[in-house]
């Protein structure tokens, strides 16, 4: 979930990606899944979102779901029309559940606001369905928490539903592998995991922050601190030409909170390693010009060979290092 805001972003940009190893965040079964509800609430005809809605409910199954959706048809899409279907007795429950959240969905408006509190109050009924289809839940719940932090930055319903250019692609799988060799127009996010054994002319490391890289878990273990630092190792020898590190200075809960945290540098990329780069600050006036010629150094460095000698623990021997982990 680290890169979702990229995702989006991209996505909405009609950029080209492929994700390397891992979820591509719009396409993940529960982040549609809850989008699935915001759907409806925009467009009540949209017959794939219901559909989709129906067949997550506890006794409901395609035939129910197809009749629930006719009786909605037949009433012109009323408000109220699922309401007013009879479900067969053992879907009674999921029914008067789906009712009552679809009651408060509507009444909560369409502002910045009041998405917030949609996407909570879907949640409520959604999570426990999510714990019992689902293996892995905790980082699905991770992602979908991210989710409702991305949509606080947008003013409505609405622009956020449109943001994400939701209509899936005609031939894509959720779990992108990043086994093709062919070098496509297009920009690639990987894991540092995927990464091993590639590289690319630019890359660019994002989130390296204490808490996120390493992964604050990770700290409280010596042997997960290590594998941490061997994946920073990985990441950062894959750019053959360019390599940027990036991390933010303050953390925001949404792009229109006034709430943040201050971030500190991953602790991997200590002063020898900061010493050969060259740092600049958005929006700072005295950052260097970027259309300037880089300084030329007195000497070649041999950045993998610097990084090599940063990231080789203690014990290791001469022939220690390159990707391993």
């Amino acid at each position: 979930y680290m890169s979702a805001d990229l995702e989006i972003e991209l996505t909405n940009r009609k950029i080209p990606f492929e994700k390397w190893g891992g979820l591509k965040f719009l396409e993940a079964a529960h982040v549609k899944d809850v989008l699935a509800f915001l759907r409806v609430l925009d467009n009540p005809r949209d017959e794939v979102s219901w559909y989709r809605i129906f067949m997550l409910m506890p006794g409901i199954g395609d035939v129910t779901a197809r009749a629930i959706i006719a009786s909605m048809a037949e009433r012109a899409w009323d408000p109220d029309a699922f309401t007013h279907f009879v479900p067969p007795p053992r879907a009674r429950d999921a029914h008067q559940a789906l009712s009552s959240l679809l009651r408060v969905l509507r009444k909560s408006g369409d502002d910045a606001g009041a998405l917030g509190a949609q996407i909570d109050a879907i949640r409520h009924l959604y999570d426990d369905i999510l714990r019992e289809r689902y293996d892995r839940p905790d980082p699905r719940l991770a992602d979908l928490d991210q989710l409702r932090t991305i949509a606080a930055g947008y003013p409505s319903r609405s622009a956020f539903l449109a943001a994400l250019a939701l209509d899936p692609p005609s031939n894509t799988q959720d779990l992108a592998t990043g086994t093709s060799d062919a070098e496509d127009d297009c920009l690639v996010l990987s894991t540092a995991h995927s990464a091993k054994g590639k590289e690319w002319d630019a890359v660019f490391v994002i989130w390296a922050v204490d808490g996120w890289f390493p992964l604050a878990r990770a700290a409280e273990s010596a042997d997960e601190l290590e594998e941490e630092r061997r994946l920073m190792y990985v990441a950062m020898t894959r750019a053959r030409n360019h390599l940027a590190v990036s991390y933010p200075l303050n953390v925001y809960s949404s792009r229109r909170s006034m709430d943040y945290s201050m971030d500190q540098l991953s602790r991997f990329v200590d002063r020898g390693v900061r010493e050969q780069m060259e740092r600049v600050v958005l929006g700072d006036d005295a950052a260097p010009d970027p259309t300037a010629a880089p300084p030329v150094p007195d000497s070649p460095i041999d950045l993998r060979a610097l990084l090599r000698g940063r990231f080789r623990g203690p014990d290791a021997g001469p022939g220690d290092g390159g990707t391993a982990g």
